[in-house]
């Protein structure tokens, strides 16, 4: 036992439990596992919540210190080299703790804990090879030349590149982009790529970063405008500009003559879940950033249509794209997702359900109706209930478990933040190998996690929000639980696509994919989705 957990031990099951949170300890209960002992409540927290928030989180840190014996509290003291006293205790909580010091280097060796990754020293050598490594498919090959083919035209520069998730529709447009960047803009010119989540944002800016370092020939500036991230738009570097959509709106009711300037500087306009292309909001910034009709722009989506229902828009979106599409078409095969699967490009997938229908408690409010008509997805608030629904919780939790007797990998999309670590809590007082990661997550913590997950006999659950739908790469995955409710068919296609990763990328021939179903979804298959809006492009 290390001296971390036999401290946390000794704090009492009260306090361990808040270090779990309410909603945890509340499943818990409901669970039957309310009673478990301080050391198994220990372990649990120590597990979940680690080594390094425990320590370097002042109010935790504090609260282990206190739980020190007095001559564990002396030594303690000593080796941070504090002056003897009669309190070493509030010596200790005194002393500041940042994660580089000298400080955290003794904590970390008195409570017998290995120091997070990035301070342990790195393991490559001082001199490193970068080898080109974003080489595509021949069915991407094909794509981005035709792709290309449109954006040079000097007319009507627009095209919808339609790929099914999982075929690789992001790399091929980053091959484009990349080339267009090298060989055709200038050094100031400034490619602007608009999605419509802070999620698929930061996935498109750090696949950018992995293009770019394989297949640019100069220095450019990624820049963020999404979240937190405020790049101020009048001071653009010559690059690529990665932008929320409902950020770039509400900055172009107010900034239209800074957004002008911009457009001057941007030869092509990028947009993710391109079948939105004809919604007022990405109208308003189109028409800023694109006025000029010899602005490229380039449109990605796995359904290149806006409605399943008004065949007026989806003609209006046709003709927005003026018609230029590239689909992926292989001769011999009726789908491209039936190619894609036979030659082990992408796995075959079995769908499964799990309906639940929330109480009658779980009323909208009228702000809610509104925005859930107006908005491109669920909003936040009604996916922050569904997590916090403890009956919903329980279905998923069971459904897990009895997925987990089958073996395989498995990857959990939740609901939040608080919804992935509270069930990979309750997975872990149940005896599973479950870990959760998040954007609050450490970056050393959550490369533990996952290396775990990929080694055979390591974690088998990984609970995940707002990490893991896009650039993350552990194709044995067997199975993807997706109990976050969406409206994009993208991002549910992004969740797909973690577990679909057929056997010549190193995955499955075969997978299983969990949707816990709030409202119909719109789709039953990939396939589907990938055919339903073909013939208005016709």
């Amino acid at each position: 036992m290390t001296k971390l957990l036999e401290t946390l031990t000794r704090l009492g099951t009260g306090l361990l439990a808040q270090f779990l949170g309410e909603s945890t300890v509340s499943l818990l209960e409901l669970l039957g596992l309310k009673q478990l002992q301080p050391h198994r409540l220990a372990e649990l927290v120590l597990r979940q919540v680690g080594p390094e928030d425990l320590l370097l989180v002042k109010s935790r840190r504090d609260e282990i210190t206190d739980a020190l014996s007095r001559e564990d509290a002396d030594r303690l003291a000593r080796l941070l080299g504090l002056s003897s006293t009669d309190d070493p205790w509030h010596s200790v909580r005194s002393l500041p703790v940042s994660p580089n010091s000298p400080a955290c280097e003794v904590l970390f060796a008195f409570f017998g804990c290995r120091l997070p990754k990035e301070r342990e020293g790195s393991d490559k050598p001082s001199s490193l090879r970068i080898d080109p490594g974003y080489s595509l498919f021949q069915h991407q090959v094909k794509a981005c030349r035709e792709t290309a083919s449109f954006l040079e035209e000097a007319s009507q520069p627009r095209v919808m590149l339609h790929m099914p998730t999982g075929a690789g529709k992001t790399r091929t447009a980053m091959n484009v982009i990349a080339t267009f960047l090298r060989d055709r803009f200038s050094s100031d010119d400034v490619v602007v790529w608009v999605a419509h989540s802070e999620e698929l944002c930061e996935q498109a800016a750090e696949e950018f970063e992995k293009a770019w370092s394989f297949l640019g020939n100069r220095p450019v500036a990624v820049q963020r405008a999404f979240g937190r991230y405020r790049t101020p738009l009048d001071k653009m570097s010559g690059g690529i500009l990665i932008a929320g959509l409902q950020l770039l709106y509400r900055r172009s009711l107010s900034e239209q003559g800074v957004f002008l300037k911009l457009a001057r500087r941007t030869p092509l306009v990028v947009m993710d879940e391109a079948h939105q292309a004809i919604a007022p909001a990405y109208q308003q910034v189109l028409n800023l950033l694109a006025g000029d009709p010899r602005t490229a722009i380039l449109g990605l989506s796995a359904t290149p249509g806006r409605s399943l229902l008004d065949a007026h828009q989806d003609m209006e979106l046709a003709q927005f794209f003026k018609r230029h599409k590239v689909t992926l078409r292989v001769e011999g095969y009726d789908s491209p997702v039936q190619y894609l699967q036979e030659n082990g490009y992408l796995a075959k997938v079995d769908y499964d359900y799990v309906p639940y229908a929330p109480g009658p408690d779980f009323a909208l409010t009228r702000d809610e109706v509104t925005r859930l008509q107006t908005e491109l997805d669920l909003p936040d608030s009604v996916i922050a209930r569904l997590g916090a629904d403890h009956k919903r919780n329980f279905l998923i939790v069971t459904r897990l478990i009895e997925e987990a007797k089958q073996g395989g990998k498995i990857l959990v999309f939740a609901c939040s933040v608080e919804h992935a670590h509270l069930l990979a809590s309750i997975l872990s007082a149940k005896g599973l190998r479950a870990a959760a990661v998040s954007t609050r997550t450490s970056p050393a913590r959550r490369r533990q996690f996952i290396a775990q997950y990929k080694e055979e006999g390591g974690i088998q659950i990984l609970c995940n929000y707002g990490v893991l739908t896009m650039g993350f790469d552990a194709p044995k995955t067997s199975c993807a639980l997706i109990a976050r409710p969406t409206q994009s068919v993208v991002l549910y296609s992004q969740m797909v696509g973690r577990a679909a990763r057929g056997p010549k990328v190193g995955g499955n021939v075969t997978c299983r994919v969990i949707t816990v179903v709030d409202r119909l979804p719109g789709f039953r298959s990939v396939a589907e989705a990938f055919e339903y809006f073909e013939e208005i492009w016709e």
